[in-house]
């Protein structure tokens, strides 16, 4: 299909983010756009956080469709939000913003947990009987936690340098739930072998915060036979990923997050499951030639 034209009609979707710049969530969506024909352009916006109420009413003023929402304004988000769903209101932070124009309403979804969920499926990860480490407990986090709980997981770690953090996650379920959520004041003499899953939820490794050269968890562990979730796509062969493959754990990498929560986000924009064949593909090849 040819690419049509920008012009007086072409709508707009965005992403907000800081950082955003680095997103390949442009590469996805545009190629979603095309693929369905649909007159429209999706762009990124990075600013400052305090920013973000303001950012927030001009998207809406301006008529754009939606948005994503990334790092580190889930939270923030979810509160700019008229309406949100229940996996929203459950997690408290959303990625996905539906500007509903017929009844002046900004709806806010989460589809990170689709991400989540749709990424696990097909790797032979058994919900009911597995442990699972989260490490971080920020917005994807709080995504991962709710899916695995959907999932009725066996028992949740999770470890984040700020222990309010993460006591806020368990204690925002049931007293039936909150007993599966253990918190961790280190990683110090866990054995990483009783872990069935390790998702690295933390912005350790991602290069464009000056962090590409830090570890996660443990540089010791032995991760053979493990199943590592790592959320960062950028770079996509992080420190956690290249431990991993070395040492024989099998790997999620991080796009196929994106595209899965991408694809759940399209949908509630245009009410179309967008074409998801050859995407993974344009993305390596992106960063292959990125530099």
């Amino acid at each position: 299909m040819q690419q049509k034209l920008i012009n007086s009609r072409t709508r707009l979707v965005g992403l907000f983010g800081n950082p955003a710049r680095h997103s390949l969530s442009p590469i996805i969506h545009n190629a979603f756009l095309k693929s369905a024909g649909i007159d429209a352009v999706y762009l990124t916006f990075e600013f400052p956080g305090e920013n973000l109420d303001e950012a927030f009413i001009g998207a809406k003023r301006l008529g754009l469709i939606g948005l994503n929402i990334t790092m580190p304004f889930k939270e923030n988000a979810y509160k700019l939000a008229d309406t949100k769903d229940a996996r929203s209101t459950a997690i408290g932070s959303v990625n996905t913003i539906n500007f509903n124009y017929s009844t002046s309403k900004s709806e806010g979804f989460n589809t990170d947990v689709d991400g989540f969920v749709r990424s696990l499926e097909g790797s032979g990860f058994d919900w009911g009987s597995s442990n699972c480490l989260i490490l971080g407990a920020g917005g994807s986090a709080k995504s991962s936690v709710f899916a695995l709980m959907e999932k009725n997981i066996k028992k949740i770690y999770i470890y984040n340098r700020t222990a309010k953090k993460d006591e806020k996650i368990k204690n925002s379920y049931p007293i039936e739930k909150k007993m599966k959520i253990e918190i961790l004041e280190g990683l110090e003499g866990i054995d990483p072998k009783s872990m069935d899953l390790i998702c690295n939820c933390t912005p350790l490794g991602m290069d464009v915060l000056g962090v590409s050269g830090l570890m996660p968890i443990p540089d010791e562990w032995d991760l053979k036979g493990t199943l590592i979730f790592e959320m960062i796509y950028k770079p996509l062969e992080t420190r956690l990923i290249i431990k991993g493959r070395n040492e024989g754990a099998r790997i999620i990498d991080g796009l196929d997050m994106l595209i899965n929560q991408a694809a759940s986000s399209f949908k509630i924009w245009f009410d179309i499951d967008p074409e998801k064949k050859d995407i993974r593909e344009k993305l390596i090849d992106y960063l292959s030639n990125e530099n």
